[in-house]
């Protein structure tokens, strides 16, 4: 017989969850433990989040997306509850191995920003893997040109952060158009500063560098990507980020383009609805395509 405090904490949980429950756990994949969460039944859905961030970015998203697919959201390493030193070449091998432990031949992948770098690298890696791939506020790759001269938007982050302290790199993140919502939504800057207080900063104060366990996508691999692919931006992204996107749905053959109104690098957290609609939408078109 289940207890009343089991019970209640799995009447929680569903509710959580928009009526699936959600199971948290862990796996370690030698130089790291992984912290992730699956939700729902279905084919399997994957969401990556991006830099100083966590899998709880994503949680308008479950509670959506879980009506009609298996969603596994997980902590990159180095990020949230996982531990291990941020490397964006081990990402594509954590998730690589992250599926297996899991049982899922394949997923539905969706990335944003540095997890889009990590599911575009991943595809162009394990093709195999990916039944289609969402690219959310992509990021250069190698390749593209014009490439931006002087130091990213993270390494003025990590310098501000060594010279003066985690806070002072956090309230120039909020001022920086990365973090731009649209006016009057103070809800949304709410959900933006809540983030920062769980990021541990570890990666700008302590940089590792990466180990090259999976190569990172050159512009010229993009072309041999067969699954469909959507790329989604937000209209007020960095406009660096938005030639990506377009330069990318130009490359990949048969990508599709969405872009998010009133949205910015962040879209799915001012236009939820927006943004779930796109990507539903997309993923039941490709179903179709491809069981």
């Amino acid at each position: 017989m289940v207890s009343m405090k089991a019970a209640a904490l799995l009447i929680v949980g569903a509710l959580a969850s928009g009526g699936h429950q959600s199971q948290s756990r862990s796996l370690n994949v030698g130089d790291a433990v992984i912290n992730y969460e699956i939700t729902g039944t279905g084919a399997p859905l994957v969401l990556i989040h991006g830099w100083a961030q966590d899998l709880t970015i994503w949680d308008d998203q479950v509670r959506e997306f879980s009506k009609q697919y298996r969603v596994l959201r997980y902590d990159r390493r180095g990020f949230g509850k996982s531990t291990g030193f941020a490397d964006a070449s081990a990402d594509p091998a954590d998730l690589r191995v992250l599926l297996d432990s899991l049982g899922m031949s394949s997923a539905f992948v969706l990335g944003l920003s540095a997890g889009a770098r990590a599911a575009l690298n991943f595809t162009v890696a394990f093709p195999e893997r990916v039944r289609a791939l969402v690219l959310y506020g992509q990021a250069p790759i190698p390749g593209f040109t014009p490439m931006p001269s002087g130091p990213t938007p993270v390494m003025v982050f990590r310098d501000i952060a060594q010279r003066y302290g985690l806070d002072s790199a956090g309230k120039a993140l909020a001022s920086h158009h990365l973090s731009w919502t649209p006016p009057g939504r103070a809800e949304v800057q709410e959900l933006l500063r809540k983030q920062w207080t769980r990021y541990s900063g570890r990666d700008l104060l302590d940089p590792r560098p990466e180990s090259g366990r999976v190569p990172h996508a050159h512009l010229d691999q993009v072309a041999t990507i067969r699954v469909p692919t959507l790329v989604v931006s937000g209209d007020h992204d960095l406009p660096l980020f938005l030639a990506v996107g377009d330069t990318l749905v130009g490359r990949i053959p048969g990508a599709k383009r969405v872009i998010i109104s009133d949205g910015g690098h962040g879209a799915h957290f001012a236009q939820p609805a927006r943004f779930n609609r796109a990507v539903l939408t997309f993923l039941g078109e490709a179903t179709r395509v491809r069981p």
